[in-house]
C-alpha cells in the first residue's frame, strides 16, 4: 500500500540550520503538501489561532503533524504543548505531535507522551529514512 502524502506538516525550532535540515528533509522525502515553519510555540500557536479563525480546522485545513523542538526561547515546546492541548487541539482532532531533539531525554519522552497527541520522539537530524518509518507509524494509527 503507498503512503499518502500529508496535507500540512508545521515545523517549530528556534535554530535556523536544523529547521533548514528538516525542512528540506520533508520536502525531498515527499511527505507533505505544505510544510510550514516558525521559530517559536507562540508563533506557532498564533498561526495555529489564525487557522481557526479563519475556519480552516472545518475543512481539516490544518497541520496534521507537528514536529516540535522543546527548547527554544519566547514559548518553549512544553508550554506550546500545554497551550496546544487546551487552545488549539479540540479543533485539530487530527493532529499529532513529534518531539526533535538534539539528545533525546527518557524523561522528556515519559513527560511529552502525557499529551495523548504526542506520538513519538525522534532525534535530530531527521533522515530520510526516519521519515518513512514515522509515515508507516503514522499510518497505522488511522
Amino acid at each position: 500500500m503507498a503512503l499518502e502524502k500529508l496535507n500540512s506538516v508545521l515545523c517549530i525550532n528556534d535554530n535556523d540550520i536544523t529547521l533548514f535540515i528538516l525542512m528540506r528533509t520533508l520536502s525531498k522525502s515527499n511527505f507533505a503538501e505544505k510544510i510550514t515553519a516558525k521559530k517559536d510555540g507562540l508563533e506557532a500557536i498564533n498561526y495555529c489561532k489564525k487557522l481557526i479563525n479563519n475556519n480552516e480546522h472545518e475543512s481539516g485545513n490544518y497541520p496534521k503533524l507537528i514536529f516540535l523542538d522543546l527548547n527554544m526561547p519566547v514559548m518553549d515546546g512544553w508550554m506550546f504543548l500545554d497551550r496546544f492541548s487546551t487552545e488549539i487541539s479540540p479543533y485539530f482532532t487530527g493532529t499529532k505531535v513529534v518531539i526533535t531533539s538534539q539528545s533525546i531525554d527518557s524523561n522528556d519522552c515519559i513527560r511529552a507522551k502525557e499529551h495523548s497527541f504526542v506520538v513519538d520522539s525522534l532525534k535530530q537530524p531527521i533522515t530520510v529514512d526516519c521519515l518513512i518509518k514515522l509515515r508507516e507509524s503514522l499510518a497505522e494509527h488511522v
